[in-house]
């Protein structure tokens, strides 16, 4: 139902009419989310649908687009919005998903530049092997060439 301010009523929530998809697709799909919610207030139960948004939002994002501080404050939104009554356990285990994704991703950072560590210090090895060897050679090649007659008058 159309509002007059720019908001449809949905499941009982105002919400603007370019989140109505998202909203009734939320309720389509997770028909329990709201069933417990405690406000009564209509302010804060958008407030409260608002944060559901935010968080999906959140939850689209690469791991590597968010920060560990957003994702702790991810995790305390979700679980106030637990203790009003919403049940979330579908958004709670995509937002664990995106934790594991993100510490895993740190975590293979962290080894991928310290195997680049590791590479460039062969590399020096290795060049200066190879420096090495160059010497070893001009030496061989010095000391197997023939003397001329001048070399030895």
């Amino acid at each position: 139902m159309w509002n007059g301010d720019g908001t449809v009523e949905v499941s009982g929530f105002r919400v603007f009419y370019s989140e109505v998809d998202c909203v009734r697709r939320i309720f389509e799909r997770h028909p329990e989310t709201a069933l417990n919610v405690r406000p009564k207030n209509q302010m804060v139960k958008n407030a409260y649908m608002n944060n559901i948004l935010d968080l999906i939002d959140i939850i689209c994002l690469a791991p590597q687009e968010l920060t560990e501080e957003e994702l702790r404050d991810a995790e305390s939104t979700l679980l106030d919005l637990e203790e009003v009554g919403f049940k979330l356990d579908w958004l709670k285990t995509k937002l664990e998903e995106l934790c594991v994704k993100k510490k895993k991703m740190d975590e293979r950072g962290a080894r991928m530049s310290e195997l680049d560590g590791m590479i460039v210090e062969q590399r020096q090895v290795l060049w200066a092997l190879e420096t090495q060897l160059k010497n070893e050679e001009n030496e061989a090649v010095s000391d197997s060439a023939r003397l001329g007659f001048e070399d030895v008058v």
